[in-house]
């Protein structure tokens, strides 16, 4: 499941192996003025700022990563079997599992971005780093959480088709400036099989969420150097 929001926000250059990046040639796709939309982008929506020189860039670094609960005005949560799940089934995710949330995706980017590869996870920040701000949203869960269930308890099974999805908002800085340079958001599903929906599976499928969206940005920038240096 895929959709556009309309708050822009994000992880740079989130290409697609099989095209090109290439910049927008529309004039309504300028967002706050001088960031230009990408094609071809692997995620739903990216901006990125023109002239920036990508090739100086050797590391990584999240300044702030934040999970929440918090859903568009829009958004009907779905409803519970009160006679099924019981009184004290819930989809909204505890506060340790938001944090949760976000250590493993600050650890999925260390190993994306690890020794071996031309950009490396930094703890400190300097002029070659990009600077990301993530804020992980409008998590849509398949099933209550397994420890709200009251079948939970009593051996009861729920089965899903997925673990449900999220949104991903980035924004990328440069480390020197603290200029924007780029923006992009996602909403991505993992798995599309029926299957037992446990804490196990659900932090499965949210792995593989965020190694799609680390080898995005991964894959995007091999892909700009490679141009460049033609």
């Amino acid at each position: 499941m895929r959709i556009l929001l309309p708050l822009l926000t994000a992880a740079a250059m989130l290409g697609c192996a099989s095209k090109p990046l290439t910049l927008s040639q529309t004039d309504n796709d300028i967002a706050f003025g001088d960031l230009i939309k990408i094609e071809n982008s692997k995620m739903d929506l990216s901006f990125v700022k023109r002239n920036v020189d990508w090739q100086k860039y050797n590391a990584i670094h999240i300044a702030k990563i934040t999970a929440d609960n918090n859903h568009p005005e829009n958004y009907k949560p779905p409803k519970i079997d009160k006679k099924w799940d019981g009184y004290n089934a819930t989809f909204d995710i505890p506060e340790s599992g938001l944090k949760k949330l976000e250590a493993e995706f600050i650890s999925m980017a260390k190993n994306t971005f690890d020794d071996e590869q031309p950009w490396q996870y930094k703890d400190s920040v300097d002029a070659n780093t990009l600077v990301l701000h993530i804020d992980i949203t409008d998590i849509r869960l398949s099933a209550p959480i397994e420890s709200s269930r009251r079948n939970h308890n009593i051996n009861g099974r729920s089965y899903t088709q997925n673990a449900g999805s999220m949104v991903l908002k980035a924004v990328i800085l440069d480390g020197e400036s603290n200029e924007v340079i780029a923006t992009s958001i996602d909403r991505a599903a993992a798995h599309d099989n029926w299957r037992l929906n446990t804490q196990v599976f659900n932090w499965s499928d949210v792995r593989t969420i965020y190694r799609s969206w680390a080898n995005a940005l991964k894959n995007a920038m091999f892909q700009i150097h490679q141009e460049r240096s033609e």
